[in-house]
């Protein structure tokens, strides 16, 4: 699996504390392990269709992150809280 990051997670990764960095990255590992090994989405990470190609995983109770993905690629697209995701969705259709 291809695992690409747009400037916009980039971006929006920086800006998160030490902790939310780490929590983010060990959520996203997660979610490629179970990809690439074909495992069942556990509950708890809350994967969520938001839009016609933009889904969301959860890292912890705040935050965020949002993805797209298509056969062998994978695209994080951002990261944040639930108002930054919104505000990102609006401003991005």
């Amino acid at each position: 699996m291809q695992v690409y990051y747009f400037n916009s997670f980039l971006r929006s990764f920086r800006k998160l504390s030490r902790q939310q960095q780490d929590n983010v990255s060990e959520a996203m590992a997660d979610f490629v392990s179970c990809l690439e090994n074909k495992n069942t989405i556990p509950q708890g990470m809350g994967l969520k269709k938001l839009t016609a190609y933009l889904w969301e995983i959860r890292s912890g109770i705040d935050l965020r992150i949002v993805l797209t993905t298509d056969s062998d690629v994978l695209n994080f697209v951002f990261t944040g809280n639930h108002d930054e995701i919104r505000k990102y969705i609006r401003h991005n259709k």
